[in-house]
This record gives C-alpha cells, sequence and structure tokens, in this order.
C-alpha cells in the first residue's frame, strides 16, 4: 500500500508529518524564498528551518505571529536558537476542517475556553432576604 504522503511527498513540513503528536523543535534558521502557489504563482515567504529531523516549514501570518510572542522580537534574525512547539490542531480553512501545523511555547497546552463565573450576589451579602420580582396584574 502506498500513502497519500508516500505517493505526493513535499519538501515542507505539514500536518501528516507530526503524526498527531507535539513536537518540539528548535529553529535554525528562518530565510524568506520564493514559494510557488496552488495557482502556480511565485510569492515570497518565511520559511524556517529546524536543528534536526524536520523538514522546514512555511511560515504563515499566524506562526509568524507565534513565534514573535515566544522570541520576544519579530525580526527574523532573531528567530534562530528559539524553542518552538509544534502542534495539529484542527483548523477550518475555505469550509474544509483539517489538521494544520501551528506553533505555540513549549509547554503550552491548548487553552480550552473557560465558562464564565457565576455574577457575584448583589447586596452586602449580611442578610437572609431572597429577592424577588413583583408580578404583574
Amino acid at each position: 500500500m502506498v500513502t497519500l504522503n508516500e505517493a505526493f511527498p513535499s519538501k515542507y513540513l505539514k500536518a501528516t508529518d507530526l503524526q498527531d503528536s507535539p513536537v518540539v523543535a528548535t529553529i535554525k534558521l528562518a530565510e524568506l524564498e520564493q514559494i510557488k502557489g496552488f495557482d502556480g504563482k511565485t510569492q515570497a515567504k518565511v520559511v524556517i528551518y529546524f536543528a534536526r529531523g524536520l523538514k522546514p516549514l512555511i511560515l504563515n501570518r499566524t506562526n509568524y505571529e507565534a513565534i514573535m510572542d515566544i522570541c520576544g522580537s519579530d525580526d527574523t534574525d532573531d528567530f534562530p536558537g528559539t524553542k518552538v512547539e509544534l502542534h495539529t490542531p484542527p483548523v477550518t480553512f475555505n469550509g474544509k476542517t483539517a489538521p494544520a501545523v501551528r506553533i505555540r511555547a513549549p509547554g503550552v497546552a491548548e487553552q480550552k475556553p473557560q465558562k464564565k463565573a457565576a455574577p457575584p450576589p448583589s447586596g452586602d451579602g449580611d442578610t437572609d432576604e431572597i429577592p424577588f420580582a413583583p408580578l404583574d396584574e
């Protein structure tokens, strides 16, 4: 049997390369490269290379900003040496949901939305009175 990745190998990192398991990696290099898009047009994109064992990753704005937050700089010259965690949450794009490569700080689990706490009771809390609303007559 041949898998999709075996039939159509990619030079760049894809979500399927991570096998649904987060990976911590150190950025070795970030370069601006000319990348051919699905439409056949060439566009300048930042590509990061890792210190060991992973394919390079073409950055989108989301991942670029994640690295900025982790390393504290928006200059790609400051990206090398930065440790990042690559993970594959489901992402909706063009009406389809599929896993995508995303970057976060190592050891930071995905944050799930928290439920809002109930509002504090009104008043000073020193009474046993039960609030009521008048009935319409």
